[in-house]
């Protein structure tokens, strides 16, 4: 059983040394030392992590130039002929009759390519003058490639409503042959026959 300490006598407790400022200072720089040992290591590792990104980019960036040069395309329209290209050109020459647009169905020629280029244009100007309106339809019966050159053989339907009041609409049809060729400025018609189809 605990003892009280008789009276006029005090229990004894244990010596505790009085902390000297000294020491306090001596914690506090001891402490001080430590974190800034601490920050510039993690300085250091940051500064590594940095260096090694930096000089890991230029090889990924060489790797994405070269894949994008690899995915350009080398020119502005595809090499082979095929029934969609097809299609895009003679949707383009259906559009201008339809709008009656005749600068739009030239477009769709090229000039320095096709040997009667001159006739032509001034057969179809002839043509125009003569109708307020068309109506064409085609239909793509075979397509034959080689390389940059190809032959489309179409149906062709067409109705014509005359300038004249007197003259009644007409309807014709025919079956014509393209001539195709890949061009700087893409894919042009170079020769279509029979060309009187659009005679006056």
């Amino acid at each position: 059983m605990h003892q009280w300490p008789a009276s006029g006598h005090s229990e004894s407790l244990p010596n505790r040394s009085p902390i000297r400022p000294t020491q306090l200072r001596v914690r506090s720089v001891t402490q001080w030392l430590l974190s800034v040992v601490l920050a510039a290591g993690c300085s250091v590792q940051l500064l590594s992590i940095a260096a090694f990104a930096q000089d890991s980019q230029p090889a990924a960036d060489s790797v994405s130039a070269g894949q994008s040069a690899d995915q350009a395309p080398s020119s502005v329209s595809p090499t082979e002929l095929s029934n969609e290209l097809i299609k895009d050109v003679l949707s383009d020459f259906q559009r201008g009759f339809e709008t009656h647009s005749l600068d739009r169905v030239l477009g769709v020629f090229d000039r320095e390519e096709m040997p009667d280029y001159a006739q032509f244009r001034d057969q179809m100007a002839a043509y125009f003058r003569l109708h307020e309106s068309f109506k064409l339809r085609y239909q793509l019966l075979q397509v034959n490639a080689d390389k940059d050159v190809g032959t489309a053989t179409v149906d062709i339907e067409m109705d014509e409503d005359p300038l004249d009041t007197l003259a009644t609409a007409q309807r014709r049809s025919t079956q014509m042959r393209f001539q195709i060729k890949r061009t700087p400025k893409g894919w042009r018609i170079v020769g279509v026959r029979p060309m009187d189809f659009f005679g006056t």
